[in-house]
């Protein structure tokens, strides 16, 4: 069954631009200058008070939600992601996002040469790296399917300042936006 969480666009966008505040580090062992700092910084621990994944859409009012589940079919552009809220008295921390694949995609999109994340040298993993001021609370990221997406199992890991918090596991079905040979045009013998 699918539930219905509303998901607050004022604080998804404002997360989104500060979140984009900030390159994530070049590799998984190479850490970026800011994201040492903010390593380096002491304060006080966190506690994340809710933490969910599902695809996005919205409501009947054109406020943006995120319907929570972990199965869904590959619809062109179809986003999907997740958002964490948590209360810490560190004035920021450092989010991390693995995102794991079942087998490498035809292409990563523009985000891998921009830089926006990195890739693993299997192809299968992009890794996603921010700092963020911590006064809204609330962490949130999205992906979008394309064309040629593996289908399959999926799965994404969330840090903050190194402790994994969540670990999402979920699937996308075949669906209209996965090109694949038809079974039936298949020939018998």
């Amino acid at each position: 069954m699918v539930r219905v969480r509303a998901f607050v666009l004022f604080a998804a966008a404002v997360t989104g631009l500060l979140g984009c505040a900030t390159q994530p580090a070049s590799s998984t062992s190479d850490v970026s200058p800011p994201v040492a700092a903010a390593r380096a910084r002491k304060g006080g621990p966190f506690e994340v008070t809710s933490a969910q994944f599902g695809i996005f859409g919205a409501d009947s009012e054109g406020h943006r939600i995120l319907f929570e589940t972990d199965r869904f079919p590959a619809v062109i552009a179809a986003p999907y992601g997740w958002y964490i809220i948590f209360k810490t008295n560190k004035p920021t921390v450092v989010w991390r996002e693995e995102f794991e694949l079942p087998e490498p995609p035809p292409s990563w999109g523009p985000g891998e040469v921009l830089g926006i994340y990195t890739i693993s040298p299997d192809r299968k993993t992009a890794v996603t790296e921010r700092v963020i001021p911590t006064r809204l609370g609330f962490i949130a990221n999205e992906w979008r399917y394309a064309p040629g997406d593996p289908i399959g199992a999926h799965a994404m890991r969330v840090y903050i300042d190194g402790q994994l918090v969540r670990e999402f596991k979920f699937n996308i079905e075949d669906g209209p936006g996965h090109d694949r040979p038809s079974r039936s045009n298949s020939p018998t013998t």
